[in-house]
């Protein structure tokens, strides 16, 4: 879900929101605001889907845990027999999701289809709030950039079934560490930012030992001249920075 938001020294300060708040106002313009990031998110996960895919049981139960505006939970519609459930904090970008995955649904011959398509608006960032799925499979983009660790993959733990296959992608503290998720409000010009932490690899990596998991694939990514074709130009100034990371981790028990 992460966005880019620097400023220069003279800049007025953004506003900064709660994550459903201004996530709210985002869903508006959240497909079509440019973010370089998550045209690079989508870039790697036409990779790393297919991999994903590859580790799940037949007719899978999957969780997309901060599903936004269903950019990638659209993807997992044509997983043959599937329960998809996309969990989201923002209302506004749930119905947004919904809309984007009755168009691809839609499309889709009935055979492979997944079988159910449900969306719940909770707060993901909590245990009691999201309730119980013993989903065989969760993604998670560009999202964990707004919960402390610690809840991230406690919500993680209790969703999954033992042997579960998390995949997560999210802003590299790199990146993180001068700029953060927000956006400009097209109705006011006001920049609006909200909470984001720069969680580092080994900070993530601690919290998947503590929650017995275990990586089966991690990658870091930088942005190249070679992207900019495909990510646009405002991810000119991030060239040979690492902006990107992505795990797959296996849930052992």
């Amino acid at each position: 879900m992460a966005s880019q938001s620097s400023q220069s020294p003279n800049a007025k300060s953004p506003n900064t929101l709660p994550v459903k708040e201004a996530y709210d106002q985002w869903a508006a313009t959240y497909d079509t605001d440019g973010n370089f990031l998550q045209a690079l998110d989508s870039i790697m996960m036409d990779e790393l889907l297919p991999r994903f895919i590859s580790l799940l049981p037949p007719s899978p139960s999957i969780v997309d845990l901060g599903s936004g505006t269903a950019r990638n939970t659209g993807r997992l519609l044509q997983i043959r027999d599937a329960d998809v459930a996309g969990l989201d904090i923002s209302e506004h970008m749930i119905e947004k999701g919904k809309s984007r995955c009755l168009d691809v649904w839609n499309s889709l011959p009935p055979s492979p289809r997944c079988h159910i398509l449900a969306f719940k608006p909770c707060d993901i960032s909590s245990t009691e709030a999201v309730g119980f799925y013993l989903a065989k499979g969760v993604i998670s983009t560009l999202v964990m950039e707004h919960i402390p660790l610690e809840n991230f993959f406690a919500v993680c733990h209790k969703i999954m079934a033992p042997g579960g296959i998390l995949l997560l992608t999210n802003m590299h503290s790199d990146m993180g560490a001068i700029s953060q998720a927000g956006f400009v409000d097209q109705a006011t010009g006001e920049k609006i930012q909200t909470t984001s932490y720069a969680h580092t690899l080994s900070e993530v990596e601690e919290q998947i030992t503590a929650k017995n998991f275990e990586i089966l694939w991690k990658e870091e990514r930088a942005v190249s001249e070679g992207d900019l074709e495909k990510i646009g130009e405002r991810g000119r100034k991030w060239v040979g920075v690492k902006v990107w990371f992505g795990m797959i981790l296996r849930k052992l028990s």
